[in-house]
């Protein structure tokens, strides 16, 4: 009667227990479910970027609004780390935007739903759904699978453009997880239609009809109409035995019964074996004081025998632990939980390793130091069969000139290009720069006896044993910054901190700039790259951000000379634009890649102009160029007055002058008049109304709004930016 007390009490405990849960399970994902809702309302009414992407007004420039979408798209998803991702979709173009490109939709991945969503009836809500994507593994095409739930809002009621978020199952996953023990409990959330969206269970399958396990309590949403059910794993076998009782209590009787017979008889017919074992046991180590023991505290075999195995477990434990600790394996392991990049047991754990390793953590702390081999891909390739060895002796000479010096380090590579070293440091006067000597005379040893050269970054002193792990990010950090600073060199934190950080965005004028004089074979190209690569030399760019930029670059080449008649794009396409790629993945440094550019445009260019030159019509269109550049100032200037300038029918000129340069006579010139704005708004004090009538615009209204279409600033903004510099 006490017992089945107790399980009445515990079942209707259970009860309200999961009654709360999936009450509070439901709340907590309409809450973030609803937060991401919320977040699109705002970004849709206030994001301008994103807005500018559905805007017809901005179809003239639509490159540059869809970069900016797509930063803001970015922005968005690092900020909120429960969306997995987003994107945006035009109908007008049939476009598709998502952080890392833009493309038409028969070319995106989930252009099924998106289709499904343009041609629904019904109000949008949040939708569970498997979206495959086309993964290039080993040249060969896969279809890679992931579960999500997806939300379209309208953006564009005039033309039902919209955007879609979709939301990691993992991430409500994680969610059921973290509120409750996995073990005895489980969770289904179930759509609409009766079918499994996500479940603990893991016997339990997606989009199908939840089995097994007895449902305690469930709580529908009125946000998305989702079902929160949960049960106890053990539950069907309790109320079992809970039905049974009566039969259970008479059967546990019987057996125990049985059990008690049976225990004497086996124990008198198997005592033989019994004391064959015991007797193997007493010629073991040791098995001579574990017998004088039992003989005087008069305990009976079975302990005896559970006493020997224990005594042998532990000892085969204990030799396990030793060859734990001396294995090169273990060694590594505590260095990578030390810095971070492996699930560690704790500071008080490492101090304990260090011991055994030899090392000692004192009160001056030590300090992170990354060796990073240069070009390695061009390491590799060279030394295909002998990398593994030059690393090896790289890492005892770097130990063995630290240790001359008197350091007590540790080295270990962490990645197939970095290898860390830890310079645990002894208090000594000056110990700190002669840590740079130190790391000065590796580079140097390095850069005289091998074939390749080495670049070092040295982190901040860590004082504690917890701070180890700054120090080697920062390390990391720094070394980083070798595309700008330059390879073969130790780096130290002043260097980095004394120079501004990299912003990428100040270089797209510049980029756009060079691609247009470049797609128009106007040698005043190479001055704006200049120009582009002295500001890039006075800061600081990691690798990371210098090839982003790059590859800007050569899409912005790219989109221009699109525009070209075939015979010049095809002298892109098959040599340029191979060639720049590949530059890009070989070099690291700033100025590498920028002689590599040049070298491969200039090369490019030259044989773009020998077509143009051979061309009967090319005098005349160089002569119209002249013309456009003596009289940029004419107000008048258009091609009615080149018709009645050189006599040529104006759809001629103007046809002639796109096959040439592959842009509108009216893009060219007015691409011309704003670089000589720009020239006057730096190199004179003019104002801006007299400026924008020296450049032929006659209404300082009209400079203005076609300065900052073409810059995406206004005068005023451009010279105050200018100077600032």
């Amino acid at each position: 009667m006490s017992y089945l007390s107790l399980m009445e009490m515990s079942k209707k405990s259970t009860e309200q227990a999961h009654t709360a849960l999936v009450q509070n399970v439901n709340k907590l994902i309409d809450q973030r479910l609803e937060s991401v809702n919320s977040l699109m309302n705002y970004e849709i009414k206030n994001n301008v970027a994103i807005n500018n992407f559905y805007d017809d007004a901005f179809n003239s420039d639509r490159y540059y609004t869809d970069v900016q979408a797509a930063v803001a798209v970015k922005k968005l998803l690092n900020d909120n780390p429960f969306i997995e991702s987003i994107y945006l979709f035009r109908v007008p173009d049939q476009m598709v935007l998502s952080p890392s490109r833009l493309v038409n939709l028969d070319q995106f991945d989930d252009k099924g739903y998106i289709g499904a969503t343009l041609n629904s009836r019904t109000a949008y809500s949040w939708k569970p759904r498997t979206v495959k994507t086309s993964v290039e593994a080993n040249g060969n095409a896969d279809i890679a699978e992931r579960r999500v739930v997806s939300l379209a809002k309208n953006t564009n009621l005039k033309n039902y453009s919209f955007m879609i978020v979709n939301v990691n199952i993992n991430q409500v996953s994680e969610l059921l997880y973290s509120m409750i023990d996995k073990d005895t409990t489980f969770i289904h959330l179930i759509d609409p239609e009766g079918k499994v969206i996500v479940s603990t269970d893991p016997s339990q399958q997606y989009n199908s009809s939840p089995s097994g396990g007895k449902i305690i309590a469930s709580a529908k949403s009125a946000y998305t109409g989702w079902l929160v059910s949960s049960g106890s794993k053990v539950g069907g076998i309790v109320a079992f035995v809970s039905s049974l009782f009566y039969l259970w209590m008479v059967l546990s009787f019987m057996i125990m019964l049985a059990g008690l017979i049976w225990i004497i008889y086996v124990s008198r017919r198997n005592y033989r074996p019994i004391k064959t074992i015991m007797e193997r046991i007493s010629v073991l180590p040791g098995s001579k004081e574990t017998e004088t023991k039992r003989s005087n505290a008069d305990i009976d075999e079975f302990q005896y025998i559970e006493t020997t195995i224990d005594s042998l477990m532990q000892e085969s434990s204990s030799l396990q632990e030793k060859y734990k600790e001396t294995s090169l394996f273990r060694k590594k392991h505590i260095l990578l939980s030390m810095l971070g990049l492996e699930q560690g047991n704790g500071i008080t754990k490492w101090e304990e390793e260090l011991k055994l390793l030899g090392l000692r953590w004192t009160k001056h702390g030590a300090v992170a130091v990354i060796v990073e081999i240069d070009q390695y891909s061009r390491f590799i390739k060279e030394y295909k069969n002998d990398h593994h060895l030059l690393k090896f002796v790289l890492s005892n000479v770097a130990r063995e000139v630290a240790e001359s010096k008197g350091f007590s380090v540790w080295s270990e590579w962490i990645d197939q290009s970095r290898m860390v070293i830890l310079y645990f440091l002894a208090g000594n006067e000056g110990e700190e720069n002669a840590l740079k000597d130190n790391c000065e005379l590796l580079r140097d040893w390095v850069a005289q006896n091998l074939d390749f050269t080495i670049t070092i970054g040295i982190g901040p002193l860590a004082q504690h044993i917890e701070q180890i792990q700054s120090s080697f990010r920062k390390a990391a950090v720094i070394v980083g910054y070798k595309s700008s600073l330059g390879i073969n060199q130790v780096i130290m934190a002043a260097q980095v901190i004394n120079r501004p950080k990299g912003e990428l965005f100040k270089q797209l004028q510049c980029i756009r700039s060079t691609s247009q004089l470049f797609r128009a074979g106007d040698s005043q190209w190479e001055l704006h790259f200049q120009e582009m690569y002295e500001d890039l030399k006075l800061q600081l760019y990691a690798y990371d951000d210098l090839t982003s930029l790059m590859q800007v670059l050569i899409s912005h080449l790219q989109k221009e000379l699109s525009e070209l008649p075939e015979e010049l794009y095809a002298i892109w396409r098959d040599e340029a634009y191979q060639n720049l790629i590949k530059e890009l993945e070989q070099n690291e440094t700033l100025d590498e890649i920028f002689a590599a550019f040049k070298a491969i445009m200039q090369n490019s260019l030259l044989k773009m102009n020998e077509i143009r030159e051979n061309k009967t019509s090319h005098q005349m269109v160089m002569n119209i160029k002249q013309y456009i550049t003596d009289n940029f100032q004419n107000p008048d200037l258009s091609l009615t007055h080149l018709n009645e300038a050189f006599g040529l029918n104006a759809k001629y000129l103007s046809r002639l002058f796109r096959e040439s340069f592959g842009v509108k006579f009216l893009e060219y010139v007015t691409s011309y008049r704003i670089e000589k704005a720009q020239q006057l708004l730096v190199e004179t004090d003019k104002t801006i109304q007299d400026i924008g009538q020296e450049v032929g615009y006659e209404q300082s209204l009209t400079f203005i709004r076609v300065f900052k279409k073409q810059t995406g600033e206004t005068p005023g903004q451009y010279r105050k930016m200018k100077m600032n510099k």
